[in-house]
């Protein structure tokens, strides 16, 4: 039996540095994921609310004034355009922290796998 003072052996350190990168690719992934669904949510708020501006302008006046119709489809487009950007600017760092984040749980499997057959 181990002393509990003795250093820990090389595969529990191993072990030990693979569950804390693990956890922090886990949640590097979790925030960017986030990113990648939120943002065209978001922009989709952005985009009602230009479409509802200029169907509040069409209905007070019952004509279309160009210049106030543009700008709140411009607020339409823009905020549509800005939270697809962000979805798919986040989706790269989402699937290359999510690729590291699985590869350290097959790894922190395949230790633990060991230590329990080498202690049998």
């Amino acid at each position: 039996m181990d002393s509990p003072y003795m250093p820990p052996k090389t595969a529990e350190l191993d072990a030990a540095r693979v569950a804390r990168s693990k956890k922090l690719f886990g949640w590097a992934a979790c925030l960017f994921g986030m990113g990648v669904v939120a943002s065209p949510i978001l922009g989709l708020i952005g985009t009602i609310k230009g479409m509802a501006g200029a169907f509040v302008e069409l209905n007070q006046t019952g004509t279309a004034d160009p210049s106030v119709l543009a700008g709140d489809l411009s607020v339409a487009l823009l905020t549509t355009f800005w939270g697809l950007i962000v979805s798919v600017l986040s989706l790269i760092p989402f699937l290359v922290f999510l690729i590291l984040f699985l590869k350290r749980r097959k790894i922190l499997r395949s230790l633990t796998t060991d230590q329990t057959h080498s202690h049998s």
